[in-house]
């Protein structure tokens, strides 16, 4: 879908942080480390699917996603997406909030080391995403364009390379279609083809980036035309 979440390409926001050492932690704060370990124990339960999560977090109000921590933003998604799912009461998850916020309850400490590898495939098998080889309606070599949409659902194909022509490098074969896969209902299951386009800097920038590398992004058949087609 459109919204603030998708800043490929735009300007007026500030550089990112420096590198880190390799074993610095991914956390700023314990709570953090928890807010993983949820999504880890939902995907891996199939409480809900990646795209469906990805979904639920681009639904956030543009003040609150440019303004709330990353990991706040995503406890607020796994709320919503463990209560649709059944997991949880609303009126429940809303008393223990105020109940923690009371200083009245604790979170309690529960080991089960035994169920982790089974949820550790769940999360595999859903970042799995390839379905064969399927049909592709295109060839290494093809110039395509990618068509100018503006979808009010989920979708992978950035707001920056809508309308651009590019070259098909690479067919990566049949994945998961994230634009249907994130408000399937269901086993229902759809699958679309997918290839790697590169586009000229110039292409995407304009005639001041003339990088020889250009960019490459993954992007699936429905988001592609062929540039005779306008």
């Amino acid at each position: 879908m459109d919204g603030i979440h998708d800043l490929g390409g735009m300007d007026s926001f500030r550089d990112l942080p420096p590198d880190q050492p390799d074993d610095a932690s991914p956390f700023h704060h314990e709570w953090e480390g928890v807010v993983q370990s949820l999504y880890i124990a939902g995907l891996g339960s199939d409480s809900f699917e990646l795209d469906r999560f990805r979904y639920t977090l681009e639904g956030d109000d543009h003040e609150r996603y440019l303004t709330v921590p990353y990991y706040e933003r995503w406890l607020g998604a796994l709320e919503t997406l463990f209560v649709e799912a059944g997991v949880v009461d609303a009126a429940e998850l809303r008393e223990r909030a105020e109940a923690f916020a009371a200083g009245e309850a604790e979170v309690p400490d529960m080991e089960d080391p035994d169920r982790l590898p089974t949820l550790l495939e769940g999360v595999r098998e859903k970042y799995l995403s390839r379905r064969g080889d399927g049909d592709p309606a295109f060839a290494v070599g093809d110039r395509v364009r990618v068509a100018k949409r503006h979808p009010v659902g989920h979708t992978r194909c950035p707001r920056y390379v809508r309308g651009a022509e590019g070259e098909i490098v690479a067919d990566r074969g049949a994945h998961v279609y994230p634009d249907e896969n994130a408000r399937k209902e269901g086993d229902d299951e759809r699958a679309e083809q997918l290839y790697n386009v590169r586009f000229d800097a110039e292409e995407l920038w304009g005639e001041d980036c003339t990088d020889a590398n250009g960019l490459h992004t993954e992007l699936w058949e429905p988001y592609l035309v062929d540039p005779a087609d306008g």
